[in-house]
């Protein structure tokens, strides 16, 4: 069995894959910014690491073959970071990455943060590793998030479609990848939903559960900034932001793929059934 090593178990997705793992039988180093965190919260085996090339992070990374890399927290500097990271994976030997990428991610993705995960996935391909990426798409979790909290969503999204992907699906094929990573080396898998939307559309299922209206507003571009600013951010967050509901609009993030079934061998969780079970 290979050596296998989780990053940002202390998030919620690296923490739901090395959860599964364990829950399966499989075996993985833990690998945290903050060891303290991941025990106090009960994961064993824990190592710290950050997306650098400090020797914390080269010792974490020795004697793993495989690793599942999440991306690191949104800033300016991600791209350097995981760079620098994988670098690191490099050095300590690591032969094969699962990364977790981003629907439709190229060099020009309208959604800004997507082209962060496409010059992360050249950089694992330049490095010579296999690799393996989940090409996520905008997770169901937050929309239905949007609307819990907010009571609408809105953003200059038009009616262009999402087919949005529920979280814990991700982390199970994840999960599942880790039980045979061989069979997946050098595959890019897209992590969609079984069915696309509009805002429109998600806003009136969503209303239907929650048992009362929830608006989708459709803004303009300037619109959208300015109904942002109640939040003090910076410009790329604000740019972020308003890019998912653009890349949405472009339909950049429509389109339905069968890749969950292929590992999990059965069909991605729709948003009516993680709805039910909320």
């Amino acid at each position: 069995m290979a050596k296998i090593a989780v990053t940002g178990v202390t998030g919620n997705l690296g923490g739901m894959v090395s959860r599964l793992c364990k829950e399966n039988g499989i075996k993985v180093r833990n690998l945290a910014r903050n060891k303290e965190k991941a025990e106090k919260i009960g994961f064993s085996d824990v190592f710290k690491s950050n997306y650098d090339k400090s020797e914390d992070t080269i010792k974490s990374l020795e004697g793993i073959e495989v690793l599942f890399m999440v991306s690191g927290s949104e800033n300016p500097n991600r791209v350097q970071q995981h760079k620098d990271f994988i670098d690191a994976a490099k050095i300590s030997g690591v032969s094969h990455i699962i990364y977790l990428s981003f629907y439709n991610a190229s060099k020009n993705s309208i959604f800004t943060l997507g082209r962060d995960h496409y010059a992360t996935e050249e950089y694992i391909k330049e490095n010579g590793f296999k690799y393996t990426f989940l090409r996520d798409n905008f997770y169901a979790d937050f929309f239905v998030n949007l609307c819990r909290e907010y009571g609408e969503i809105k953003g200059p999204a038009g009616n262009g479609k999402v087919s949005a992907v529920v979280r814990s699906d991700v982390s199970e094929v994840a999960a599942k990848i880790l039980e045979n990573p061989e069979k997946w080396e050098n595959q890019t898998l897209n992590m969609t939903g079984p069915e696309e939307f509009t805002m429109e559309e998600i806003v009136k299922i969503v209303s239907k559960y929650f048992g009362k209206e929830i608006k989708y507003i459709d803004e303009t571009v300037e619109e959208a900034y300015e109904s942002r600013k109640i939040w003090k951010a910076k410009q790329w967050e604000y740019d972020s932001w308003v890019s998912t509901y653009t890349a949405i609009a472009q339909n950049e993030q429509s389109g339905i793929s069968n890749d969950i079934k292929k590992v999990l061998g059965r069909k991605a969780t729709s948003l009516t059934e993680y709805l039910e079970i909320l």
